[in-house]
Formats: structure tokens, sequence, C-alpha cells
């Protein structure tokens, strides 16, 4: 079966898709909820038609059309307009799929024999990829017209189910990861550059257990895929992108996140952050800063968007927190002592640790699962910038609250961090063995992180599966 055939679209919307190239036009008064900011970017179906450079004298101009509104799903994703012949319109006829005008049936399934009306013979699985390919090849024409650029091939739609089947699985909440998996293909079928970012995260999944070298296929394709990300990211800056760009650009941000924290340079200690220097250093943290960014600029609560669920999720109250004193006191009585958060004058304002400690105080107690992964991500939401320069200054204490960090994210067994916890956790520990060893009970300090990460071992075994093992 085809790549396409395994989306099941009973719960997704119908795709929109936006021209490449239109001058914007205002945005109506309520398309957005009040309390967002404005958008500068109209409606797809409100685009006017390209101007510019497009219009060359002599150019073939196309033909003015009435859209259709009551099209088959499989004609709105292919781009061509459906005749809304029923039960088969005759594109879907001659292209070999079967028809889709409800939502209950999946995207460019191979028709069987009897579905046809007009007796053409079903097209094979090789032959619906091959149609895949080339409107996934059009589209990164369109998106460089000026330049050569690297075309897909049938190894990479094999690349993209294993994404569709597998990786996207590990990512994100029981609430989101099937939002992911149900609409992030179909996106980077539309835009290539997410489709070069599905196929690095999915080639960085296949090595997890053998090695932390990346591949040439891998820096190919992340390197096609930043490229374009970051032009979109300028553009969703200016407010120029269709509600479908918005989307990609948010999907390609979790991706390039989950890389940026699953490569690690080394799987030896000795040659990571903070024992080696590198411009590569907290990178992941870095990165995990602009997400927030861009959130703001892509808006998933608009009602456009096919994702918001995921912004419902993280709407969502995390329920009942305990105090930052209660919290603090969680910690190891000499920590406690050592970050002076136990002081009556202690305050956010006052110790650049008080924030970070009072979040890992009500990380340590909790179980890991799948249902309070959000919950463990808090602790990168509230790193400051004050904290971040501590963490590149290699500040023993806050590298301290860092390692506590790493030993405990190790329970919820996400490959994309497995890694970087455990590998990174250690060489942490060896440096403050090394050049600190004169911090009152860093043996006793040292216990609970050393216990936890040398007796994990990420390169010979894979991450627990909780995706697998947990009812959704």
């Amino acid at each position: 079966m085809a790549v396409l055939s395994n989306i099941n679209r009973s719960q997704a919307p119908e795709l929109t898709v936006a021209p490449a190239k239109a001058t914007p036009a205002p945005a109506r008064p309520h398309d957005e909820p009040p309390d967002n900011p404005p958008e500068s970017a109209p409606e797809p179906d409100k685009l006017p038609a390209p101007t510019g450079p497009l219009e060359k004298k002599g150019a073939r101009k196309r033909k003015a059309h009435t859209k259709s509104r009551r099209g088959c799903g499989n004609c709105k994703l292919r781009r061509v307009k459906c005749d809304e012949g029923k039960p088969c319109c005759k594109r879907c006829q001659s292209f070999g799929v079967t028809c889709n005008y409800d939502r209950l049936s999946s995207d460019l399934q191979v028709a069987d024999e009897a579905a046809f009306i007009g007796g053409a013979p079903p097209m094979t699985t090789i032959s619906l990829n091959r149609q895949v390919l080339s409107m996934l090849n059009d589209s990164l024409h369109r998106q460089s017209p000026s330049k050569k650029t690297m075309l897909f091939g049938l190894e990479d739609l094999a690349i993209v189910n294993r994404y569709h089947e597998r990786t996207i699985l590990t990512m994100g909440t029981p609430q989101t990861r099937h939002v992911y998996q149900r609409e992030s293909v179909k996106l980077a079928f539309e835009h290539p550059f997410l489709c070069h970012l599905v196929i690095t995260v999915t080639l960085m999944h296949d090595r997890f257990s053998v090695t932390t070298k990346q591949s040439p296929a891998e820096l190919v394709h992340w390197l096609e895929g930043t490229a374009h990300f970051h032009k979109l990211l300028a553009n969703a800056k200016r407010g120029a992108l269709s509600s479908s760009e918005k989307d990609a650009v948010w999907i390609a941000s979790v991706l390039i996140g989950c890389a940026t924290l699953a490569q690690v340079d080394s799987d030896n200690p000795e040659e990571l952050w903070p024992l080696k220097c590198a411009f590569t250093d907290l990178n992941w943290l870095k990165m995990n800063n602009g997400k927030y960014e861009i959130w703001r600029h892509v808006n998933l609560r608009r009602p456009d968007s096919a994702l918001r669920a995921v912004a419902q999720e993280h709407r969502q109250d995390p329920g009942p927190m305990i105090s930052d004193q209660d919290a603090l006191r969680v910690l190891p009585p000499e920590l406690q002592e050592l970050l002076e958060v136990n002081h009556p004058s202690a305050s956010p304002l006052t110790n650049p640790y008080y924030i970070i400690a009072a979040v890992l105080g009500r990380l340590l107690p909790l179980d890991a699962n799948p249902t309070n992964m959000l919950v463990f991500i808090t602790f990168l939401s509230q790193i400051t910038a004050r904290f971040q320069t501590l963490l590149e200054d290699k500040d023993p204490r806050a590298l301290l609250l860092l390692l506590y960090f790493d030993a405990k994210i190790i329970e919820h067994g996400r490959w994309w961090w497995w890694n970087r916890s455990v590998l990174e956790g250690k060489a942490i520990c060896i440096y403050l063995e090394r050049y600190h060893s004169n911090i009152s009970h860093l043996d006793l300090l040292m216990e609970y992180p050393k216990s936890r990460l040398w007796s994990a071992s990420p390169l010979s075994c894979g991450p627990v599966d909780w995706d697998a093992t947990t009812s959704n």
C-alpha cells in the first residue's frame, strides 16, 4: 500500500492549499480570537491571483474558473479540479484510487477493481508511489524554481512510511501524537522542506542504538530542510504565511527540536560538553527557546489550523502544584544549602537558582509516564536568560541542577532525549568531580545522578517504549 494510504482521514479536516506566492489581502475582523495578535496573512480561499514577475508578456495565463467546494478529498489533495461525479469522480478513476467525498475514507487509497465504474485497471503500489513522488517533486520545483534541487525517490517514501508508523508516535503526548501522525505527512507532501526534516529525524531514529555519527543522507536532508525553514521563519515574522505553512513550520520546529536533542557528537563523555567546548554547545537549549517565539507567530489556536488540538493540550491546567517552599524541601538538604534556596530571603529575584530548583523539586517525586511529559518540559521553559548564562559559564551549581534533571528525564525513555541525558549527564559528573571537588558534600550530591546514569546503557539497549505499552 502506498504511503498515503496509511493516513487515516477519519478525523482529518480537508487540506486547503494556498498559492505559493500571492499579494496579501486584509484579514477579516473575526478570523482570530480576540486575545490573539492580528494576522496579516489572508485566508487561503481569499488569496487574489498572483501578480508581478509571474505575469510576463506572452506568458500563459490560467483560465478563470469556478472553484469546486464539493469535490472529493483526493482531488483537493492533488490540487486538480474535481468533476464531482458520484460515487467516483473521473479523476480518481483514471488515477486508480477510491473516491473519498466523506471524511471516513483514507486519502489516495488504491482502488479494487470492483470500485471502478469505467473498468480501468487499478494502479499498483509502485505506480501510485510514483504519482505521489511526482506531486512532491513538482512542489519542490515550485518552492525553488531558479535552482537545482535534490529530488525525492521511492526509497524516501519508504522512510516517510517508517516515520508515519513509528517515529512520529514517539513524540507528543497521548492526546497529540495521533494529531501529529495524521497531519504531518500530509503537510510534508505539500511542503518539501518538511519532508526533508521528516526523513532526517527518521534516519536518526533508525541509527539510534547503533551509532552517534550522522550519515551523509541525514546531513543532506537536514541542510535542505533547515534552509527553507529559516526563510519561512522570516516570512512568519512579517505575517506572510498561509495557514498550511504555519502548521508546517510548527511541526518542523518540533522535529528540529527533537533532532537537536538527539544529535550527540560522540558516545564518549570525555568528548562532550562541559568537558570539551564546541560551537554547538547548548544548541538544544537555544532551539527550545526559539520554539516559544515560533509558537507565538504560528498561533495554533487559530480556527483554520489543523493542529488546534495541540494548542488545546498545551492550555490544559496541569493540576494542583505544591508551593515553591514545599518543592524546594524535596531536594537533598546538601543541595538546598549549596544553592542557598533554604534561606528566608531567597526568592526568584535574589537567587538565580530558585526557579529551576523549585521546578526540579516538583519533578523528582513524579513517576515518568506519557501523560506528564509536558510537565517535565516545563523545566526547559523555566530556564531564564540569567540561568542559561550560568550554564554557558559552567557554573557548578547550575550544572548540578541540570545533572539532576538529566538523571530524572531518562525515565521517560524517549530516544531523542536518551543519549543526551545519559552521555551529557556523565560528562557533567566527570567535570564536577575533576574541577570542583572542593564542593562541600559533593560525594553525597552525586549519589543520585551517578546511580541512575551509570546503570543506563543507551547504546546497547533501546529506550523504554512508553507509547507501545500505554493505552490511549
